[in-house]
């Protein structure tokens, strides 16, 4: 959250897998539940009803404006970054956000829109109550925020920035300081979480078990998990044929010398990939939410 006059600034990064603020992250997943439950942890409340958020995962759909899901996660990731920030309540709030390359010119309108449908929220999370006065929501292409970033560094250079998140793979290039449309684009259903179904999916026929997602997950980041070494290998091979797969894809369509990865691939990228030499990765996971608040701090002070 940033700070600038009478404008509260906050950063969103409404991931398929995770949707995080500059501060917290929530798995993407909302579900409504008849009865509250007696604790208060990942409970939102909102209109007399009452909801259980960041305990499963919610549909992928490729617009995030058909269900309320992504909505009511908003107010949660809000509601953690105000938390963080040891408030209650915000006035003049300008919401920042992003969208997949691909998707952002058919989607940035109705984004808005859907974010910004009622400008004055009261409701309630893990048991505290929130009041957010909505001034507006900026929308940006995924990735940007890194690029704005990073230009400097590359002057007179070809730069391309891959987020490779849990569904797309955005990319974003700069040629000479301007962007260079050939070679922007979005890779749909590449990302971490189509990683996670192949694996799942692999590791039952080979093994006729299930694996649990949260272990896949451990092991992406190189964690210690009660699971098997044999099994643990065949995980860890897998990920390694997914990783090179991307690589591959992105290395046939841009220069690898002049590429910055970030989102939440990166870091897999980063313990499963031989040549990460050759490439800058970001493996910071909350950028582009804290990247989204530094462009929206830069257009309001203009």
């Amino acid at each position: 959250m940033k700070k600038l006059g009478e404008y509260t600034i906050i950063g969103i990064d409404h991931g398929y897998g995770y949707i995080k603020s500059a501060n917290s992250i929530i798995k993407s997943g909302i579900e409504e539940v008849p009865i509250r439950p007696p604790f208060d942890e990942d409970i939102l409340e909102l209109n007399h009803r009452t909801y259980v958020v960041g305990q499963i995962r919610s549909e992928q759909l490729a617009d995030k404006t058909l269900t309320e899901d992504y909505y009511n996660l908003t107010l949660a990731a809000m509601a953690k970054e105000l938390k963080h920030n040891q408030i209650k309540s915000a006035k003049n709030v300008v919401l920042s956000v992003g969208l997949p390359y691909s998707f952002f010119s058919a989607q940035k309108e109705n984004f808005h829109d859907y974010l910004l449908k009622k400008k004055n929220l009261t409701f309630c999370f893990e048991g505290i109550k929130y009041q957010i006065e909505l001034k507006d929501v900026y929308v940006y292409p995924q990735g940007l925020p890194v690029m704005a970033t990073e230009m400097g560094k590359y002057k007179g250079k070809t730069l391309s920035v891959a987020d490779i998140g849990s569904r797309t793979i955005d990319v974003i290039t700069y040629r000479r300081g301007k962007p260079f449309y050939d070679l922007c684009f979005s890779i749909d259903k590449k990302g971490t979480l189509d990683w996670i179904d192949s694996i799942t999916k692999y590791y039952l026929t080979k093994y006729q078990e299930a694996v649990d997602e949260e272990d896949i997950q451990c092991i992406f980041q190189k964690e210690k998990v009660s699971i098997e070494e044999k099994k643990v290998q065949f995980i860890k091979d897998m990920i390694k044929h997914h990783v090179q797969e991307v690589m591959k894809l992105l290395n046939a369509k841009i220069d690898s010398g002049n590429l910055i990865l970030c989102g939440g691939g990166a870091t897999v990228v980063k313990n499963y990939y031989s040549r990460q030499k050759q490439m800058t990765i970001i493996d910071d996971i909350f950028c582009n939410a804290n990247g989204y608040e530094v462009l929206t701090y830069n257009r309001l002070k203009k």
